[in-house]
């Protein structure tokens, strides 16, 4: 597995509506990691705001699609192909509701556990092996059906441990590119943040 990772996908939907919902928490981990490497996302070439940022040593690409969460993959298989970029270069970072808030999962490969987002990547790239940091959502607050859970609002009693992950995960993006999935997967899989 590349230690090499050029690409940071956050997933999200665009626009007002979806700002603040649990599908976003991908897109939010970007803007943080946008805000600490003193860069602007802005509109690119393509369906996705992005910028290229350093974190330690290393220069990537930030990115969220504006496709909308089920079209993700068509701005990171034309930002791989613009850039000859493999799958293993690429860390996406979504929600997973799966996982109870608080909890981060560092995977290398696999299916898309659901996340229609994941999914449409993973159909466009045409393989798995495409490195993820998934942020868990699930509270004890759950709607009647997951597409109305995942795209509510997140309440403001969860404000404070969203704070929490989304720096948590944002510190855990910054080890993957800094020192691997490996090394990183033994600190932040299986920890309460």
């Amino acid at each position: 597995m590349s230690l090499n990772i050029r690409l940071v996908v956050g997933l999200g939907n665009p626009g007002e509506r979806y700002r603040n919902t649990w599908h976003n928490l991908g897109a939010m981990v970007v803007s943080e990691l946008a805000k600490r490497t003193l860069v602007s996302l802005k509109p690119g070439k393509g369906e996705y705001i992005g910028a290229e940022a350093s974190i330690g040593c290393r220069s990537v690409m930030l990115m969220t699609p504006t496709s909308y969460m089920n079209r993700s993959g068509g701005p990171v298989v034309a930002w791989m192909r613009y850039y000859k970029a493999t799958s293993e270069e690429v860390l996406v970072i979504h929600d997973d509701h799966d996982l109870p808030l608080g909890r981060l999962r560092i995977r290398s490969e696999g299916s898309p556990g659901g996340h229609r987002g994941m999914e449409d990547i993973i159909r466009m790239v045409g393989v798995d092996k495409i490195p993820r940091l998934k942020i868990g959502i699930r509270t004890d607050r759950e709607a009647v059906s997951l597409a109305d859970q995942v795209l509510a609002p997140i309440p403001k009693a969860d404000a404070a441990a969203v704070e929490r992950i989304i720096v948590a995960a944002s510190d855990a993006a910054i080890a993957i590119i800094q020192n691997g999935l490996a090394a990183t997967m033994n600190f932040y899989n299986g920890a309460e943040f």
